[in-house]
C-alpha cells in the first residue's frame, strides 16, 4: 500500500535563506522511490516551542513517517532532541554505545571526548539511537502512536548515509511499494497537454504527471515529469511503458511529438 510521510528541515539558516534546503529535496526523492507519498515539507527555526507545535500538528494527521533533518549538533541552537523529549514526554539520555563508538574512533577513552561530542550522543529514553556512518551525530528513531519519527543529522552527506543505513529498508518494508520517475518532452503547450494528462491520470491511477511550465523552451518542447507506483520495480517499469505508449498516441494524434530526451539532443 502507499503510505504517507512528512519532512521537517530544521535550522535558522534555512529560514533566513542563507542555506539551501537540499536535504528535503533529496529525502523526498528517495522515499518517493520507495513508495511513500510526501504530503508536506516544512522548514522551521531552531525553536523548541515552534518545533513541538509543528510536530504535534503533524502527529494529529497520523503520517506513517516523520523525517526531521538538522538540530542534532553540539551548539546552543541545536534543539531537536529537546523538542522530541518535550513532545514525547520522554527524558533526554546519553547513549553509552554511541559514546563508546565515538571514543574508539577518536582513539581515546570516553572521558577524553569533548563536551561537544558528548552532547551529540543524546537521544530520548526508549528510542533507537543509531550510529552515524560518516559523522558524529546519531539518528534517533521513536514511535509515537502509529508514526515512526526519525531525526537525522543536518549535514547532507551524513543525513544521506544515515538514511541509507538505517531507514531505507524500513520505509521499503512499510510501503511494499516502489515508484519510477522519468521526464519526457512534448511539442505542446501546457493548455494542450493538460487535458490529456488529466484523462490518463484518472484512468490509470497510481501515477503522477506534471508539466514543467517554467522549463518550456520553444526549441526543445515542454518537459513533463511522470511518476508511477507499483508493487515492484518491474511492475513500475511495465506501467510506465504502458502510460508513455498511451501518452504518445494521444500526442501524435494531434500532430505533435513526444521525446524521451530533449528535442535535438
Amino acid at each position: 500500500m502507499v503510505t504517507d510521510a512528512e519532512i521537517f528541515a530544521i535550522g535558522d539558516e534555512l529560514c533566513y535563506g542563507r542555506v539551501y534546503d537540499t536535504n528535503s529535496f533529496w529525502l523526498a526523492d528517495q522515499v518517493t522511490k520507495l513508495g511513500l507519498i510526501v504530503n508536506r515539507i516544512t522548514c522551521l527555526r531552531d525553536d523548541v516551542e515552534g518545533l513541538c507545535a509543528a510536530l504535534s500538528e503533524s502527529l494529529k494527521r497520523r503520517p506513517r513517517f516523520i523525517f526531521i533533518t538538522g538540530g542534532l549538533g553540539p551548539t546552543f541552537d541545536d534543539r531537536t532532541i529537546e523538542a522530541i523529549s518535550k513532545l514525547s514526554g520522554r527524558k533526554i539520555v546519553t547513549e553509552g554505545r554511541i559514546l563508546k563508538d565515538m571514543a574508539e574512533r577518536r582513539g581515546v577513552g570516553v572521558d577524553g571526548l569533548s563536551p561537544g561530542l558528548k552532547a551529540m550522543a543524546r537521544t530520548v529514553e526508549g528510542a533507537e539511537c543509531l550510529p552515524n556512518p560518516v559523522g558524529w551525530a546519531p539518528t534517533t528513531v521513536i514511535e509515537i502512536g502509529e508514526t515512526v519519527l526519525a531525526a537525522l543529522p543536518g549535514p547532507p552527506k551524513e543525513m544521506q548515509a544515515c538514511f541509507a543505513a538505517h531507514l531505507s529498508k524500513r520505509v521499503a518494508d512499510a510501503t511494499g511499494y516502489r515508484s519510477l520517475s522519468h521526464r519526457v518532452f512534448v511539442t505542446m503547450y501546457e493548455s494542450e497537454i493538460s487535458p490529456i494528462l488529466e484523462n490518463l491520470a484518472r484512468s490509470c491511477g497510481a501515477a503522477y504527471f506534471k508539466p514543467l511550465v517554467g522549463a518550456y523552451d520553444q526549441g526543445i518542447g515542454l518537459p513533463v515529469e511522470v511518476i508511477v507506483f507499483g508493487e515492484s520495480e518491474s511492475a513500475c517499469e511495465k506501467r510506465y511503458l504502458e502510460l508513455i505508449s498511451s501518452l504518445e498516441r494521444e500526442v501524435t494524434a494531434r500532430g505533435k511529438s513526444l521525446f524521451s530526451e530533449p528535442k535535438g539532443k
